[in-house]
C-alpha cells in the first residue's frame, strides 16, 4: 500500500530523490534518534541501539544536579529523588569516543542533537568545557562574519533552553570557536502558517544553523490530527524542506511515531501504515532527519525505499 501511494502522490519527486541517493550511497538514513537514554536506569541501551543501527543523528536531553554540580542525561532540568541517570561521564562520553574511532561507513558526521533543559550558567558553561576537551571529535566554525564549517565525526545541536542557547554563544568571545550550533524550534504549540516562508524569515548565521519543526507545521494538528496524506501535503513538506535549505539550515521534524505513546498524543499518528507513509514522504522531500522513538522500524522502512542506503 505504501508503496503504491508513494508512486501515485508524487512519482517525479521520489524519482530524483532516490535517483541522487543511489548516485551518492554516503548519505546516511535521514533518522534522529528521539530521547535517545534510558528512563530510569544507569545505563543507556537506546543509545547503544541507536549508534548500532547507523542512525546519523542522536538526541540526548541534559539536565543539572545542582547538589552534585553536574550534568546528567534525562528529560527532567533537574534531577528527582529516587530516580536513576545515566551519567554522562560513564555513559555518553565513552560511548561518543567509541563511535569516533570508529568511521561510519558512509564517512558521515553524526549530528548530536542536545536538548538542554536548564539554562543555569554553571550547567552551560560545564558543557562548553566538555566540547573543548575534545577538540577533535567535534565539527567547529569561527564566530565571525566569514564563518567555514570544519567539518568533524561528530556535530553538535544546541536545543532545547533558550537561555542556554544564549549562554553559550556570550560564552564564545569574537573569533573564537564555536563546537556546537544553535537551532529554532518550531514546536507544537506554534501556530499553523498558510505559507511556509513564514516559518523562515532569516537566514542561517555562523552560530543559529539548525531548525527542528513539530509535525503540525505540515499538517494542521500534527500526528494525532493527520487525515489522508495529499499531494498537497507532499508539496508543503517539500517546499519547507527546500527553503530551508536555501536558506542555509539543516531541518529535522519531529516526533512520528506509529504505535510508540499515547495514541492521541503530540508524536504518535493513528498507526505504523501512517507513519511509515510520512518517512517516505520526508525521505522524498529532502528532509535532513525524521525524529522517532521507533528506531529499528525507521531503519527497516526507509532502507527499503531509498536505493544505495548507507547501512552500519
Amino acid at each position: 500500500m505504501l508503496k503504491r501511494f508513494v508512486r501515485s502522490i508524487f512519482p517525479l519527486t521520489l524519482a530524483i530523490s532516490t535517483a541522487a541517493l543511489a548516485a551518492d550511497p554516503a548519505r546516511p538514513l535521514p533518522i534522529s534518534a528521539h530521547n535517545c537514554y534510558a528512563e530510569n536506569r544507569a545505563d543507556n541501551p537506546r543509545l547503544t541501539e541507536a549508534l548500532a543501527l547507523g542512525i546519523d543523528n542522536i538526541e540526548i536531553d541534559l539536565g543539572w544536579d545542582e547538589a552534585e554540580k553536574r550534568l546528567f542525561i534525562g528529560h527532567d532540568a533537574s534531577p528527582r529523588p529516587g530516580i536513576a541517570y545515566p551519567r554522562v561521564e560513564t555513559s555518553l562520553i565513552p560511548a561518543l569516543e567509541a563511535h569516533w574511532k570508529t568511521p561510519r561507513p558512509d564517512g558521515a558526521p553524526t549530528v548530536l542533537t542536545i536538548d538542554c533543559k536548564t539554562g543555569k550558567p554553571e550547567a552551560v558553561r560545564q558543557f562548553k568545557d566538555l566540547l573543548d576537551a575534545h577538540p577533535y571529535w567535534f565539527s567547529s566554525a569561527p564566530k565571525s562574519t566569514d564563518s567555514p564549517l570544519t567539518v568533524r565525526r561528530l556535530t553538535v545541536c544546541f536545543s532545547g533552553s533558550e537561555a542556554a542557547k544564549d549562554a553559550y554563544d556570550a560564552l564564545i568571545p569574537s573569533g573564537g570557536t564555536y563546537r556546537a550550533f544553535r537551532d529554532r524550534v518550531i514546536g507544537a504549540g506554534a501556530r499553523y502558517e498558510d505559507d511556509v516562508a513564514t516559518y523562515i524569515p532569516e537566514p542561517s548565521t555562523p552560530y543559529h544553523r539548525f531548525l527542528a519543526f513539530h509535525w503540525g507545521a505540515v499538517e494542521r494538528g500534527g500526528p494525532a490530527l493527520a487525515r489522508e496524506w495529499t499531494a498537497a501535503d507532499a508539496d508543503r513538506l517539500r517546499a519547507l524542506a527546500s527553503l530551508a535549505h536555501r536558506r542555509g539550515f539543516r531541518v529535522r521534524l519531529y516526533s512520528l511515531n506509529g504505535h510508540t505513546g499515547a495514541l492521541g498524543g503530540s508524536y504518535r499518528f493513528a498507526d505504523d501504515e501512517a507513519a511509515r507513509l510520512r518517512w517516505a514522504a520526508c525521505a522524498a522531500a529532502g528532509v535532513d532527519w525524521i525524529a522517532g522513538d521507533e528506531y529499528r522500524e525507521m531503519v527497516d522502512s526507509l532502507r527499503a525505499c531509498i536505493p544505495g542506503a548507507a547501512r552500519p
